[in-house]
């Protein structure tokens, strides 16, 4: 989700196939024609979405380029014994080189509404950045904290699945599979956070 791109940029998947060719289209079989199958919404679909909500709370949201994060990296498997699961939190990530700055804005993944005040986290009051180790076959994730004590876990993957809105359950099996896909996005992040964790690392 890039703050701006040259028009003939494509570096979107969507996640739906097209409809297969009807060898018998010329001499169509009479009686009704049943609709084109329902499909997940599109991961272009679902940036729009999600840029909405970030731009909708951020003045120059314009300077950022966004990708989607979440906390799943921690939670691979099952909960130790006696604790509760951990919760998954999703986020969109605005991102600028200069001047260096993270801004992380909570969102859930359903509704994809927001659910918390965006945190800016910058050079002035940066209190640590590092990366976090691969997770089975999690790439991992990284570790950001403002001094004012607001501390986020996330990670960041080429494909980052979203979970269904509530609804019936023909609606769950139709939306099921929406993900967004961001793998060139996602690389520039990673060389991003390389250099804001170092940047972030004390003299």
């Amino acid at each position: 989700m890039r703050a701006t791109l040259p028009a003939d940029h494509q570096d979107f998947t969507v996640n739906s196939k097209p409809p297969p060719i009807n060898p018998d289209a010329a001499s169509p079989a009479t009686g009704p024609t049943p609709g084109p199958p329902a499909s997940a919404p599109a991961s272009e679909e679902l940036k729009a979405t999600l840029r909405a909500v970030f731009d909708r709370q951020i003045p120059n949201y314009g300077d950022y380029n966004l990708v989607c994060g979440s906390n799943s990296f921690e939670v691979p498997g099952a909960a130790a014994r006696g604790w509760a699961p951990p919760r998954r939190r999703n986020f969109v990530i605005g991102y600028r080189w200069h001047p260096a700055e993270v801004i992380v804005a909570p969102f859930d993944e359903k509704s994809l509404a927001a659910t918390g005040v965006p945190v800016a986290i910058n050079m002035t009051n940066l209190a640590r950045a590092r990366r976090l180790p691969a997770v089975r076959s999690s790439l991992g994730g990284y570790e950001v904290a403002a001094s004012t004590g607001k501390a986020f876990r996330f990670g960041v993957e080429n494909t980052m699945p979203l979970a269904s809105p509530n609804g019936s359950p023909d609606e769950r099996a139709v939306r099921r599979l929406r993900s967004i896909e961001q793998a060139h996005d996602a690389a520039d992040f990673h060389e991003f956070m390389a250099d804001f964790v170092q940047r972030g690392r004390p003299l």
